[in-house]
């Protein structure tokens, strides 16, 4: 099933860069799952009426742009955690929807998710690296509290996302489940008040997403998932970047992406980066 799935995904890019586009892909049945760094809030007019907040500028849109597949559905929402991919009904703005794994079958072909972050709230977990002024350093970096805060939701975090994994793969057995990573907000410096750090401070951030990253990597392999690095050609692109060069939103944005969120070219990124995944096989 992976060799086909890789050979379609690849005819399919090929027609894509030809000039005329082809039709729909056979063999490929796309479902997207997810938290808002899949669903993509304040993107379009479309995120501002779904009470999930999807937008179809979203990755995963992009990703169906490029695939051309035989069915693609969407059902990641913003503030969704593993529980709401896996059993609990999420509530929303126009109220409550099913659990994501609804949306999968033994026809499924092709499966992104993005969870975790909601799980361990991770802008609390940095919010002690926040500065009220520029040219101050809070050395959230040698707090041991907050390295105490951040070793406990990482060490809890590898288990939740190893069992929706699971639970995916089980409901869609024939698919290719590739689970999309954290990270590329913060670089190595602040930039007030955008991100209102020091530079040693954003570093120190930085390197708890590669720290999660580690994690989420460990459980895709446990679960016999694949993992998207989205840091991966996303270097001088974080939300410290100048405006239109950045993939990422600081904690002001410039664009119509909610803060600490994928802009709209960061989103294209990340689905780049799927698709590269896919094609490695």
């Amino acid at each position: 099933m992976r060799a086909l799935v890789v050979a379609t995904i690849v005819a399919a890019i090929a027609v894509l860069s030809s000039p005329a586009l082809g039709s729909a892909d056979t063999h490929v049945r796309y479902v997207a799952l997810g938290d808002s760094r899949a669903a993509g809030p304040h993107l379009d007019a479309a995120a501002w009426l779904d009470g999930c907040a999807r937008s179809n500028l979203g990755y995963p849109g992009v990703v169906a742009q490029i695939l051309h597949p035989e069915s693609f559905t969407n059902v990641s929402c913003a503030g969704a955690r593993t529980e709401h991919i896996t059993s609990v009904p999420q509530q929303t703005s126009t109220g409550p929807v099913p659990p994501q794994l609804d949306a999968l079958g033994p026809g499924t072909t092709l499966v992104t998710v993005s969870v975790g972050g909601n799980d361990i709230a991770w802008p609390q977990l940095i919010s002690a690296c926040y500065t009220g002024a520029p040219l101050v350093d809070a050395h959230c970096r040698s707090d041991p509290a907050v390295a105490s805060r951040m070793d406990t939701a990482l060490g809890a975090l590898g288990p939740k996302v190893t069992a929706t994994l699971g639970v995916i793969g089980q409901r869609a057995p024939n698919a290719r489940v590739l689970l999309v990573g954290h990270g590329g907000i913060f670089g190595t410096r602040g930039c007030w008040p955008n991100i209102p750090t020091s530079d040693a401070d954003a570093a120190f951030v930085n390197g708890f997403f590669t720290r999660m990253n580690r994690v989420l990597a460990g459980s895709a392999a446990s679960a016999g998932a694949q993992f998207v690095d989205v840091t991966v050609g996303a270097g001088g692109h974080d939300a410290c970047a100048l405006p239109g060069n950045s993939f990422f939103e600081g904690r002001y944005p410039l664009s119509l992406a909610r803060p600490l969120h994928p802009t709209e070219a960061g989103m294209r990124h990340m689905a780049r980066r799927v698709v590269e995944v896919l094609q490695a096989g």
